[in-house]
């Protein structure tokens, strides 16, 4: 599977070559695959490779050796071949892709199509190119972490062009990841004005939401204090993270963390259980029970920063 290389081509660059993988012809036979580990020091981008898309219809065959050997399902290993070449083989079906949903909202400028669209390489892409401004849309990334493949639909579209409440109906999305520029003071209100409709209508109690103060790069212009946006963050029970699609500064950390939050859907929904039968035993309780619920519970504070975790 060749490495693709880290470079910095402009963006009209990588449009010329989006499949240079060998004898890759021009079907969309071959996927680029972005590849991250977690580690004790944080997000490690291990780069992108190419995969065929004929892999994911076929079933895998572990060997002992080195090497991996795949071979179609009309291929099968014979029930009396134990061994063979000195490699043993074990036949194994291949489990289907988990494909999830993410919703890019906020205010027009914001930079969600550039976010967007850094999310689909390793290769540095000018965040100011305005032959972006057309790149809007909906865009697939594939993403192997820590050995599990996903894929992340990632919607982007215009903000006058659906509102909030036609996003989430439409899409039904899995996260929802709500940018605002940080040299904007105006983009911040449509954020926080965003966030108040989705804590309204329960988003946040089933979804991931994340808020990103996006152009950090741009410190000098600044005028949403990381502070500010932290408090917004955890005002709301959601996520927060200061990027830069200028400079790819946090990027690959929001895409990690955007899979992440969206793994922990699952367990949201049992929280959201188990807290409406502890509230339903409360009222079944006693006055000062009841007192006590209300006046002696301490909450332990979670980082909203944080991504990889509730």
């Amino acid at each position: 599977m060749p490495v693709v290389p880290r470079q910095k081509p402009m963006l009209g660059q990588i449009k010329k070559t989006a499949v240079p993988a060998p004898d890759a012809d021009q079907s969309g036979e071959y996927y680029r695959l972005r590849s991250f580990s977690i580690t004790p020091n944080g997000i490690c981008n291990l780069g992108d490779s190419f995969k065929s898309r004929r892999s994911k219809s076929i079933s895998s065959v572990n060997s002992t050796c080195s090497s991996t050997t795949t071979m179609s399902n009309r291929e099968r290993v014979p029930s009396n071949a134990s061994q063979m070449s000195g490699c043993l083989f074990e036949d194994v079906e291949e489990q289907p892709t988990p494909a999830f949903k993410v919703a890019m909202l906020g205010a027009a400028g914001v930079g969600k199509t550039a976010l967007t669209y850094q999310f689909t390489t390793s290769e540095y892409i000018c965040a100011y190119d305005t032959s972006l401004d057309e790149e809007f849309g909906q865009k697939t990334v594939s993403v192997l972490l820590d050995g599990q493949e996903a894929e992340l639909e990632v919607i982007d579209h215009p903000a006058s062009e659906m509102s909030v409440e036609s996003f989430c109906s439409t899409y039904n999305p899995d996260v929802f990841v709500v940018v605002y520029s940080v040299i904007d003071r105006k983009s911040f209100k449509v954020a926080e004005d965003m966030l108040l409709y989705l804590w309204k209508h329960d988003y946040m109690a089933s979804k991931g939401v994340i808020l990103v103060g996006n152009k950090a790069d741009l410190e000098r212009k600044r005028e949403i204090p990381l502070a500010v946006g932290r408090k917004l963050a955890n005002g709301c029970s959601c996520k927060f993270i200061e990027t830069s699609s200028g400079l790819d500064h946090n990027v690959d950390e929001l895409l990690v963390g955007i899979l992440a939050q969206v793994k922990l859907n699952p367990r949201r929904d049992r929280d959201q259980m188990h807290k409406k039968r502890k509230r339903q035993k409360v009222r079944m309780g006693s006055g000062k029970r009841i007192l006590k619920h209300l006046l002696g519970i301490k909450r332990k504070a979670k980082s909203c920063e944080n991504l990889l975790v509730l």
